[in-house]
């Protein structure tokens, strides 16, 4: 077949967001794998050498076939065949990675529920993943907030590296009971613009954690169905599904979840977003919400800090001295965070210029809107490193809204 006969998204290949990630082919010869966030070809990774990166770089929807080619000094064909495997994983713009798109919302609406994949750590059975909480809750202590927590600022990452921080956050509303939960995640890998809501509920080890019907319809009857937009966005970030199985298994029972993903304000401007919900539309519809819901409602925050070291392109690898810098800046940024304004925490953030990256200032100055006049008290703060080469950093906290 000659290029000329090669469908358009295919001559003028156009690569959708991806997370390059290193790796070996099973003679253990370096590859990289192509990560899709939103998993459109399921579980499945597409694996290519190396040197296809220098190609895949220009997979931009301008250049074509042959100026890829003849710019890595490759034959065309071989430029074809990796697009052709790209399209095929759902990895490019066009009509294959649409109609993906369109079989996982099919199967997301049936379902009711976003896929457990992450949660999945705590084990196979619901006994084994409720043994594993209740022996991190009780190795805990209770840090006996004052006051009704209405919110809390909660870990997003590992379970295993970072239990004694949920266990901590939790610990603020063990069998107590709340009648609605709001969750706030990060939109990180997602291509939707605005704060984004979502319809459906989420799943763990220990079950189905069923979508807050009530709360969503009221939130989209306020903001109109364009906060609903880009839901798929929600296959891409973890946040949310890792609070399923401690809300699960801590409240005294089974609350109903709305999740919504926040934007970064400072990175992207919350106003004048035309169709898009903004980051203060949708404070005030919560707020307006839960005062006219009735009932008990808790609002979580599910944030990583600070994010450092050569994986994020910093130039020295995290050592004692890069630690402590970390944590010094951290402490000052929540110092601010616990004042309980969002306009003062964010004009923090745009003066230091978030030099440690913090990835959750979107909802966490969404919950000091949505949750005015609060009371701030920061229970625990760890450093997780990702290995011991000093390649990666990531800080997070565990903090009660009282």
């Amino acid at each position: 077949m000659s290029t000329n006969e090669i469908p358009e998204h295919i001559q003028k290949p156009h690569i959708r967001r991806v997370h390059p990630i290193p790796g070996q082919d099973p003679n253990g010869r370096p590859i990289v794998q192509l990560r899709d966030p939103f998993m459109l070809a399921r579980d499945r990774m597409l694996g290519v050498p190396v040197q296809a990166m220098q190609a895949i770089q220009q997979f931009d929807g301008e250049h074509t076939l042959e100026q890829i080619a003849e710019s890595v000094k490759r034959n065309v064909t071989d430029i074809q065949t990796l697009a052709k495997n790209m399209d095929e994983a759902g990895l490019l713009w066009g009509p294959r990675s649409e109609a993906l798109e369109a079989s996982l919302k099919e199967e997301l609406e049936r379902m009711g529920h976003l896929p457990m994949r992450h949660s999945r750590v705590l084990g196979e059975t619901e006994e084994a993943a409720r043994t594993k909480l209740r022996e991190w809750m009780h190795q805990i202590e209770d840090p006996e907030i004052e006051g009704t927590v209405r919110g809390l600022v909660v870990p997003r990452l590992d379970f295993n590296a970072l239990y004694p921080v949920y266990a901590g956050a939790y610990h603020t509303v063990l069998n107590q009971k709340i009648d609605h939960v709001l969750i706030l995640g990060c939109n990180q890998s997602g291509l939707g613009e605005g704060v984004i809501l979502s319809q459906l509920g989420l799943q763990s080890p220990l079950g189905i954690l069923p979508a807050d019907t009530g709360f969503i319809e009221a939130m989209t009857d306020r903001l109109g169905k364009d906060c609903l937009r880009d839901e798929l966005d929600h296959m891409t970030e973890h946040g949310p599904e890792m609070q399923a199985p401690w809300i699960q298994e801590c409240l005294s029972e089974a609350a109903s979840v709305t999740v919504a993903l926040v934007p970064d304000p400072i990175a992207h401007s919350s106003e004048d977003t035309g169709d898009y919900v903004s980051n203060k539309a949708f404070a005030q519809a919560a707020r307006d919400v839960m005062s006219s819901i009735g009932g008990r409602t808790l609002v979580l925050a599910a944030v990583d800090l600070s994010s450092v070291g050569p994986q994020v392109g910093e130039p020295r690898p995290v050592d004692d001295q890069r630690r402590f810098d970390v944590e010094r800046h951290d402490r000052e940024m929540l110092g601010t965070f616990a004042t309980g304004d969002a306009d003062s925490f964010l004009d923090e953030v745009r003066r230091t210029r978030n030099p440690t990256r913090w990835s959750g200032i979107g909802p966490m100055s969404m919950l000091l809107e949505i949750l005015p006049d609060a009371t701030v008290e920061l229970i625990d703060y760890r450093q997780m490193m990702l290995d011991d080469k000093g390649s990666a950093m990531i800080s997070e906290a565990c903090l009660s809204i009282t």
